[in-house]
């Protein structure tokens, strides 16, 4: 009889040096699924049948926690696979799916110069520096919006380019570091006339109305939202261009200059997980598998290590 408890402490391991946050939930599902196997079946740990009948066991449960019962037990099994022990490792997606994410909308270079292009042609000279470099920001460091809208004076470092997340999601603290170009757009938004007018204390909001207050993130969305229609940005099969969707585009694009670099790509996948403030790095794997770039240049690097 294998020793399942001892499995599931080295999985939890295992996650635990690449980057993922301690989970009790996954650990306490784990736990007892395999109190309900039975002994081990044609030499396997499992197989398939057991595993998706235990995920859709508790009867009259939402889809989405099915769902995520199945997906917690897939990746054990894939990990124990991976280590060279017999088990069937259940297919994705059997069974009522969870819930859907929105299709990122990825956006190009130039769709960023004509979102930029945009704000100067809608808007107030300082609600348009303001939503300029709010866009760029987002751009260039894939921070989620809220999180920029949320940046006080003080959490910027212009001279070490260096910017403090201090209100992340979940309450956590991270740091993005911003290039020369960067630092010297936003010392421009913040020296605007208007904008310098309500002040550089500390505590003062990075992005503000002409009234010294934050700038309200559904305002910003309603601002970034007529930026798009301006730009002439339609959406495409399955995505609308939102704000959020600038973070997607920053993630594909960090991977794709990885391959194109030869780095490793596991290594950068995890350091940029820390980077976006991701508590599991399979949400930042997520990123990256609506992005077409990707997989095949993915697929170019393997052909190449399989010929060398």
């Amino acid at each position: 009889m294998p020793d399942f408890t001892s499995l599931v402490s080295q999985y939890m391991e295992f996650r635990a040096q690449r980057g993922y946050q301690p989970d009790s939930k996954v650990e306490r599902l784990l736990t007892q699924f395999v109190a309900t196997l039975p002994p081990a079946d044609d030499g396997l740990l499992f197989t398939r049948g057991q595993a998706l009948a235990w995920a859709h066991a508790p009867t009259g449960a939402a889809p989405s926690w099915w769902s995520y019962r199945l997906s917690t037990v897939r990746q054990f099994a894939t990990y124990l696979a991976a280590s060279g022990l017999p088990v069937a490792v259940p297919p994705a997606n059997q069974g009522p799916a969870g819930p859907r994410r929105a299709t990122p909308y990825l956006y190009s270079d130039a769709d960023v110069r004509a979102l930029v292009h945009a704000a100067d042609e809608l808007f107030s000279p300082l609600r348009a520096a303001t939503m300029k470099t709010l866009t760029g920001l987002l751009a260039v460091t894939g921070m989620r919006i809220g999180e920029a809208l949320r940046l006080t004076i003080g959490d910027l470092d212009l001279d070490d380019g260096v910017v403090i997340i201090s209100q992340a999601k979940f309450g956590r603290q991270r740091i993005v570091l911003l290039d020369s170009t960067s630092c010297r757009a936003i010392a421009e938004y913040l020296n605007h006339p208007e904008r310098y007018r309500v002040g550089l204390a500390t505590e003062r909001p990075v992005f503000t109305t002409g009234k010294g207050t934050r700038v309200p993130e559904s305002n910003a969305r309603g601002a970034f939202h007529a930026m798009t229609q301006h730009a002439g940005l339609s959406a495409r099969p399955g995505a609308t261009p939102r704000p959020h969707d600038l973070r997607h585009a920053f993630a594909t694009q960090t991977m794709i200059e990885a391959y194109r670099a030869g780095r490793d790509p596991a290594r950068t996948l995890t350091l940029l997980s820390v980077w976006l403030g991701h508590s599991d790095p399979a949400d930042t794997y997520w990123y990256l598998q609506a992005a077409p770039e990707v997989a095949a240049i993915a697929a170019r690097r393997l052909e190449e290590e399989q010929d060398s």
